[in-house]
């Protein structure tokens, strides 16, 4: 399986990115103002629906592992984020490195937390301060998002809804804690492997 991670996380990055901008063009044209056909924003969808079911093919067939690292993952994901924030960040880690591993496939998991991420750092400014934790909960596996200062993203509630939908589907949970001030709050609950289970 080790061979197989780094084509996963390319695919999962490379799914997140395709995604990101589906969601970007569905925002434009929602708003009244703006004239899609100007655009191409139809046309550029459809392009972007191709790549993406040629994405999800790839994934299906890389994605044969049933058990996923979350602590790896959390710290991968943070690496591209951070990558493309533009400004300096303050983040801190708080992983528990004797956690099980997740019940669920790495690309699932994987993708479901750079959502995540994408969605608690939104568009940051300088000295925004992130905290990532880690951690087990009643039989689950919590990654948890604080986000103290930076705008609240007019779109939250409708992407938080579709990372919901996705965790959901994992067996999870999502939950999402926003303030004015700018504090945003945002914990995935999984569901952690068996024991005996895990490989």
């Amino acid at each position: 399986m080790a061979s197989r991670e780094p084509e996963l996380d390319h695919l999962t990055r490379l799914l997140g990115q395709c995604l990101g901008r589906i969601e970007e063009q569905a925002f434009r044209l929602q708003d009244d103002s703006w004239q899609a056909d100007e655009h191409g924003t139809f046309a550029a969808m459809e392009d972007e629906t191709a790549t993406l079911h040629d994405l999800v093919d790839s994934l299906l067939v890389c994605a044969i592992d049933e058990h996923a690292d979350l602590n790896a993952i959390v710290a991968r994901a943070l690496l591209d984020q951070l990558g493309t924030a533009g400004v300096p960040l303050v983040v801190r880690q708080r992983l528990d490195r004797h956690l099980p591993k997740v019940a669920g496939a790495p690309a699932d998991v994987a993708f479901a937390v750079r959502r995540a991420l994408a969605i608690g750092f939104g568009r940051p400014e300088p000295g925004t301060e992130l905290v990532l934790t880690t951690r087990r909960e009643d039989g689950h596996l919590l990654f948890e998002l604080e986000r103290r200062g930076g705008p609240i993203d007019d779109h939250l509630a409708e992407r938080c809804e579709t990372l919901a939908e996705f965790t959901a589907g994992l067996n999870g949970h999502c939950r999402v804690h926003a303030e004015a001030c700018g504090s945003l709050l945002l914990a995935l609950e999984l569901p952690a492997a068996l024991a005996f289970d895990e490989r």
